[in-house]
């Protein structure tokens, strides 16, 4: 079996290096800086690699997408003549339903693409960054169609306990939107806003701990993040609305002196937390 790894980051580094014996595997990366397929040749991740993404995805049994959304729709539609036959196609990105809405246009009959996510990440990011132990203990979500091979699914959840995921979760395109528009998106939008009040720049000596907490994924990476929330803005705009009907009713109980309602809000999320905890 050959694997094309497209974008050796952070997710796509981590996986090359945890692919070595899957199926006897060859494993081919694309990434557009030569220094980096060297290094991770001399690594041992990769078998081969080309800045050339052609080069790459000839003969490829599966392809494994790991740039940006649009950035892989953009690789598929230019190398769609050296897609082999037969091929599966699976990514890692942070949207589904845009990758299958717009692959579905543009794959040939029996190119079969498998939307997958897994959940596991640095605040760093870079094949430099990447581990062989990414991925222990972590989800794996995937999110097949009708139009999927049962084969195709199941290589790719053979392919998610093989790098170490412990929990494989297979859901549809819109529901994985619309959960990860609220666990992974609006996580980073209030972090941007508690960053974006003024009042952060006299909070230095401040804060015990909380800003710091809460804050953690502000430092962003713009051009990814970005394009995730408008490929996902109908989900990420609820969440977005939900969250302003939530601090709409805390708002409220503090201007009227509410300390019950306070109470009574505070009791309901502690709740709520320590069922997700326990989970």
């Amino acid at each position: 079996m050959k694997i094309a790894v497209i974008g050796l980051g952070l997710i796509g580094g981590s996986i090359a290096r945890r692919l070595r014996g899957f199926h006897n595997c060859t494993v081919s990366a694309y990434n557009r800086t030569a220094d980096t397929l060297l290094l991770a040749k001399h690594d041992g991740a990769i078998d081969e690699g080309s800045v050339n993404a052609a080069e790459v995805f000839d003969d490829a049994d599966l392809i494994i997408l790991c740039l940006y959304p649009e950035l892989n729709i953009e690789f598929v539609r230019n190398n769609l003549e050296h897609i082999k036959p037969g091929a599966v196609i699976t990514d890692v990105s942070g949207v589904k339903g845009y990758m299958v809405r717009e692959l579905e246009k543009i794959l040939p009959p029996g190119v079969d693409f498998v939307g997958a996510h897994p959940m596991a990440g640095r605040e760093v990011g870079g094949y430099q960054s990447s581990t062989d132990t990414l991925f222990e203990g972590a989800s794996f979500l995937i999110t097949p169609t009708r139009k999927n091979k049962p084969e195709s699914v199941a290589l790719i959840r053979e392919l998610a306990e093989y790098i170490g995921c412990a929990h494989v979760v297979t859901t549809t395109p819109a529901e994985h939107d619309e959960i990860i528009a609220y666990t992974s998106q609006l996580m980073h939008v209030v972090a941007v806003a508690l960053c974006d009040n003024p009042m952060i720049e006299r909070s230095t000596f401040f804060s015990a701990g909380s800003l710091r907490d809460c804050t953690r994924v502000a430092v962003i990476n713009e051009e990814m993040w970005s394009e995730l929330f408008c490929e996902n803005k109908d989900a990420l705009s609820k969440r977005i609305a939900e969250t302003e009907q939530s601090l709409k009713k805390i708002r409220l109980a503090v201007e009227n002196g509410d300390r019950e309602e306070l109470k009574n809000i505070m009791r309901h999320a502690t709740k709520q937390k320590m069922k997700w905890l326990m989970e």
